[in-house]
């Protein structure tokens, strides 16, 4: 599992035309397998098996904790899948 930023510009516009705004921002791309970060995500009941997004209200309750934790888990399991 590699990760790496890439620079990236968005130019919003805003009132018809009237202004625009650009904003600087570093996109993150991981370089692993797609299959391997849906199967995962699966697994960890983030999205289905087609990799479309689950949504859960008990999830809305979650600790910033046990977000980030299930979150090390799956790059953790990821690694080692790759390792």
């Amino acid at each position: 599992l590699s990760v790496r930023p890439i620079p990236l510009v968005v130019r919003s516009r805003a009132l018809e035309n009237e202004f625009l705004i650009d904003n600087a921002m570093n996109k993150v791309e991981t370089i692993i397998p797609i299959l391997s970060l849906i199967g995962s995500l699966a697994k960890e009941k983030f999205c289905n098996p087609l990799g479309q997004p689950i949504s859960k209200p008990t999830w809305a309750d979650s600790s910033d904790f046990d977000i980030i934790d299930r979150f090390v888990r799956m790059c953790r399991n990821l690694s080692h899948y790759h390792s």
